[in-house]
């Protein structure tokens, strides 16, 4: 694989990002109103960034974490999974037929993810605090191999709660992780309440940089922002690198969107209307 340095987001290109997200949300809205399944609220926040990561960046046979020199992705907040395997079948990873398959018994398309059960997943989680650890073991095998393969965790806010994040955020300074970027979904909404409420985490960016991180803070809802911030990702030497993407949890359906229940419940026939209805616009 050639070190390839992406251009910024062009207005084709964001046009394409915005169809792409659209259609995720839509097959998640599917999978939980059929499947009666929760984290909806959680997997629509963090639609747009897998868009464009996915979209622009990210191709089904650049991925396998064994391989030095490809690109690995590992979704720490594994319960949004259902906006994965939506990203994952909308770009080729996977028929879309298989989403048929989500939240059934006996399938291996489960509410969190589990590792090898479909191309492109390589890793399991749902238990939160382990996927920034797991990127930085698959980071640092990289670069022992002298590989040029970038490696992305996506976490929620909430779970940065937990002290394993950061043992894993002083563990990628202290080995200059260059290759490996973390995406927070700051959306200030966990399973208990608002962020500010829980255990406040305030402004994320100075935490990281006495860490010793670069920090880029976005609207984790522009596609050209969450671009930009990409093209940065691959073009990172010496530090680790972590972009703050400021979301609104359910973003996407008005009824969703900033809501604690939505964290935990399914639509009914009328919230299923009802999103779809906005959705489609």
């Amino acid at each position: 694989m050639k070190e390839i340095f992406y251009d910024t987001c062009t207005l084709q290109k964001n046009e394409e990002y915005k169809k792409l997200a659209t259609q995720i949300r839509l097959d998640i809205l599917e999978m939980a109103y059929d499947k009666k399944a929760g984290f909806i609220g959680t997997a629509f926040s963090c639609a747009d960034i897998l868009a464009v990561l996915y979209g622009g960046f990210l191709k089904y046979n650049e991925t396998t974490p064994e391989n030095p020199n490809h690109n690995t992705f590992i979704l720490s907040k594994g319960h949004g999974a259902s906006a994965w395997y939506a990203t994952l079948a909308n770009t080729g990873f996977f028929d879309k037929s298989e989403l048929d398959k989500f939240h059934t018994s006996g399938s291996l398309m489960g509410v969190h993810p589990k590792r090898n059960s479909f191309n492109g997943i390589y890793s399991s989680s749902g238990s939160l605090g382990h996927g920034l650890a797991l990127g930085c073991g698959v980071a640092q095998a990289k670069k022992l191999k002298n590989g040029m393969g970038k490696v992305f965790v996506l976490l929620g806010d909430g779970e940065c709660n937990e002290g394993s994040v950061w043992e894993s955020v002083m563990f990628a300074n202290r080995f200059d992780l260059f290759n490996l970027t973390a995406i927070v979904d700051r959306n200030r909404l966990q399973s208990y309440g608002t962020d500010e409420k829980v255990l406040n985490l305030a402004d994320m960016s100075p935490k990281f940089k006495s860490f010793g991180w670069d920090v880029l803070d976005i609207d984790g809802h522009s596609f050209e922002e969450i671009h930009n911030a990409f093209v940065q990702s691959f073009k990172q030497k010496h530090k680790p690198l972590v972009i703050i993407a400021n979301t609104i949890k359910g973003k996407g359906c008005s009824l969703f969107e900033n809501q604690v229940l939505w964290h935990y419940k399914w639509p009914e026939t009328e919230h299923y209307l009802r999103a779809k209805k906005e959705l489609l616009g």
